[in-house]
């Protein structure tokens, strides 16, 4: 089911004419005294205040949004968050956050995100550590535009700020239970509770989730993309004096899942080759796209042919961690101190070709351990004619990364078909991969032969030290000046090490074996010498905003921030190779440089209706330079600084109070981004076929960047009883047109759409039990996350899927 671009016109006419509406509506549905909206308390600025005060395009989801939303991780959070996007592709590891059309790709150790996740204070510094399920949640505020100045490093896009329940001295708990298609279990409990008096108090909270995969195996049977996963986490809460207060904070999580796999899309060329050899494929319809032929599938189907001997086995994965957080009344000021030690852990095996052929195994594994120490002293007089905040911040990530790919036993059958015979006597040809063989010396079959082709694997270090400081001038009892700075420092180093068993990668074709020159396309590993290299920059970011507050519900606001994210390296084993056969690396070539964002913003938030409504509205114009991005060719990533990037448009989100028994949330985002310099783009396949080594994408749209986002909610509470209540939820997302590619490559587009999730509940009005009912993605939509070039077949394309149609069963009893 394609949803078109003027359905997204007819849900923003919706949503505008809901907004519009609800006072008459409201007044005529009510004759006893209306119930009211609470106001809502953001961390946005680094201390509680309301949403309404604060100058930042910020919008906060509580616990009870977000359970009605089916929003189980980070990556959910898309249904109620419409300017956020979460794609994923072969593992944790590969997941890219975009907020107004920034965001980095992940598919590279070396590569930072642009928008920073906060879990309870803490930095998480690479995205397979954030995606674990939310439990025990109390809010989510997801922060729009660069927030450099108090949440630091890696934040040029925004801000997904995690915040979670603390524990409490009144003893309770919960205990849930789900059932679902697919096989999918799941059970969260927690328990609170004073464990020393009323001085200290804990809290348990542990998570199991299990699901069937629903990407089905024809050809060595089974399913893939399931979910096995379970997390524990504990807290203690130390009420050390009337003025101090200490939290600590320890967490484990891990998953042993058979994921990802990819669809076929599109069988270009080679897919001959794969038949011809007894490789299984899907059937579908001839055709031609960007000068390449080849065979259209269908993706909607949820099906793929692996070979039992290159199977994924896994993306298992181990998230653990502590921290802690001091806050202290100094009388005058606050003191607040956080820190934190983290590590991760990720080795993901999976089929690197995506046939029923025994080509390619790839193994892709992280080694993550980061610590992080901020401390904080701001004044503590909220009346006071200037409030400041200033504060240091300490970062440390060590990153050992590896990948070892491995040629299967019909690797070297499979390359005899996808290049040419030659001659050598009338009538007489053979394989031209023998006739090198024999021209080096070497025994054939020795190129392609079955075992390791490459290993290679990095040490990176990265060390980050900022300073900072940001005051608000309350001018008049309307009017509030902002202003902040911040100093960052980054040091960075790392160690290749690439060895390559493929002796077909490191052969020059110069003098008598130049006639082989159309090998070079199979040359995917050189070798490499080891060699290490070191990046340092330092940065001042900051951000000036003014607040007026034009009548009690009703506060304007303008903004200018600078956000900054570091270069880096190209974790890659091509990305310091000089020429074909050549193992000497030049370190500079892998060195990228850091990416600066500005941007201004300008809005109101609206609070009228007696209580009962809430809206907030900003434009906003960004400009990047240095845009940092990642492109996939089918063998390796190449990570590219585009020359600008320049994005403007309007962001909206409300909450209402319709009536006593209905509320209505929801967002949306215009947006108009584009490249304004990318000259040095990488090629798409049809492309690379016509003999193209770059293109030019200025003024394209980037990938992932949809023009129009809109998402909603509504929601229907009405006692029947005394005791008891009913309860349904409607939560939609529409997302226009996007690419998935870096190159935009044509294939690579994702029709417009629309995600539907709902529940309906019945419970006691006391909370003490309840149970609903649920569907995600009501109508089954099929989506895909990513669409990408298929590893080592030229113009075949692939893409990762977003799950199908989901329904199940959930229990819930609160004491």
């Amino acid at each position: 089911m394609k949803a078109k671009t003027g359905l997204g016109v007819s849900l923003l006419a919706l949503t505008a004419a809901m907004m519009t509406g609800t006072a008459a509506v409201a007044q005529s549905a009510q004759d006893s005294e209306p119930v009211t909206l609470d106001e809502i308390v953001v961390l946005a600025t680094k201390r509680p205040e309301s949403l309404f005060d604060v100058p930042v395009a910020v919008t906060a989801y509580s616990n009870e949004q977000l359970q009605a939303a089916q929003v189980r991780d980070v990556r959910d959070l898309q249904i109620v968050a419409p300017t956020l996007v979460v794609n994923s592709s072969s593992g944790s590891t590969q997941t890219i956050f975009t907020i107004r059309g920034i965001g980095t790709p992940g598919q590279n150790t070396g590569l930072e995100q642009s928008v920073g996740v906060f879990i309870d204070g803490v930095y998480r510094g690479r995205p397979g550590a954030a995606l674990g399920d939310l439990a025990d949640v109390s809010q989510i505020e997801v922060l729009r535009g660069p927030q450099g100045t108090l949440f630091g490093r890696n934040t040029s896009g925004g801000v997904i700020s995690v915040q979670t329940e603390l524990p409490e001295f009144v003893p309770g708990g919960q205990i849930e239970s789900s059932l679902g298609d697919y096989n999918y279990r799941q059970i969260r409990g927690t328990v609170t509770g004073p464990i020393f008096g009323d001085s200290v108090a804990g809290r348990l909270t542990a998570t199991s989730q299990q699901r069937d995969g629903y990407v089905e195996d024809f050809n060595a049977g089974g399913t893939y993309n399931d979910r096995s996963r379970w997390s524990v986490k504990g807290q203690l809460l130390w009420d050390i004096s009337p003025s101090a207060t200490l939290r600590l904070i320890a967490d484990r999580s891990e998953t042993d899942e058979i994921c990802c796999v990819a669809v076929p899309v599109f069988y270009g060329p080679t897919g001959v080759a794969i038949s011809a050899l007894g490789g299984v494929r899907r059937s579908g319809t001839a055709g031609a796209y960007g000068g390449v032929s080849g065979v259209f599938v269908d993706n909607s189907r949820y099906e793929v042919a692996l070979n039992p001997a290159s199977q994924p086995v896994s993306d298992a994965s181990v998230d653990q961690g502590i921290s802690g957080q001091l806050d202290w009344n100094l009388g005058s000021t606050d003191l607040t101190v956080i820190a934190s030690r983290r590590t991760y852990e990720t080795l993901p095996t999976v089929d690197g070709d995506y046939t029923s052929l025994n080509l390619l195994t790839q193994k892709t594994g992280q080694d993550i351990e980061e610590g992080s120490l901020e401390i904080r002293l701001a004044s503590a007089d909220p009346d006071a004619r200037l409030e400041w905040l200033i504060g240091g911040f300490l970062f440390n990530q060590d990153i050992f990364a590896d990948q070892e790919l491995r040629y299967g036993t019909q690797f070297r059958a499979y390359l005899e078909a996808i290049t040419p015979r030659v001659t050598i006597a009338p009538g007489v040809t053979i394989p031209i991969l023998t006739r090198l063989e024999q021209a080096t010396g070497r025994p054939v079959g020795t190129f392609g032969a079955a075992g390791v082709a490459v290993n290679d694997d990095y040490d990176y270090e990265s060390r980050s030290a900022a300073v900072f400081g940001q005051a608000t001038w309350n001018a008049t009892e309307k009017l509030e000046i902002t202003g902040g700075l911040r100093y960052s420092r980054e040091e960075k180093s790392a160690d290749y090490r690439i060895q390559s068993f493929d002796p077909l990668s490191q052969i020059q074709f110069v003098g008598p074996l130049a006639p082989f020159a159309a090998l070079r396309t199979l040359q995917n590993f050189p070798a490499v010498n080891p060699f290490s290299t070191e990046f340092t920059d330092d940065d001042v970011s900051g951000t000036l905003s003014a607040a007026y507050e034009l009548s009690e519900g009703v506060n304007l606001f303008v903004r200018y921030a600078r956000g900054y994210k570091s270069g880096g390296f190209n974790l890659s084993r091509t990305a310091a190779q000089t020429t074909p056969g050549n193992p000497v690396a030049d370190p500079n070539r892998v060195i990228f440089n850091p990416e600066i964002v500005d941007a201004y913003e300008a809005g109101g938030k609206f609070r009228f209706w007696d209580g009962r409504a809430q809206i907030n509205a900003n434009v906003f114009f960004q400009t990047l330079d240095n845009y940092q991005t990642n492109a996939f060719d089918g063998t390796s990533f190449r990570i590219i600084n585009a020359g600008g990037l320049e994005s403007k448009g309007l962001e909206w989100d409300y909450r209402i109070q319709l009536t006593d028994d209905i509320i209505l949330d929801g967002g949306g985002t215009l947006q108009d981004a584009q490249y304004t310099d990318f000259t040095n783009a990488s090629p798409t396949a049809g492309q690379i076929v016509a003999g193209q080594t770059v293109q030019d994408l200025s003024g394209q749209t980037p990938n992932f960047v949809s023009d129009v986002l809109i998402s909603g909610g509504i929601t229907f509470a009405k006692p029947l009883n005394s005791s008891v209540g009913l309860r349904a939820n409607l939560n939609y997302l529409y997302r226009s047109d996007y690419t998935t590619a870096q190159d935009l490559d044509p294939l690579s587009l994702q029709d417009g759409y629309v995600l539907l999730n709902a529940s309906l509940g019945l419970g006691t009005l006391d909370k003490a039990w309840g149970v609903e009912i649920w569907v995600r993605n009501l109508t089954d939509e099929r989506v895909a996350n990513i669409i990408f070039d298929t590893p080592f077949q030229a113009g075949s394309q692939s893409a990762f899927m977003e799950p199908p149609r989901t329904a199940g069963i959930t229990l819930r009893r609160n004491f």
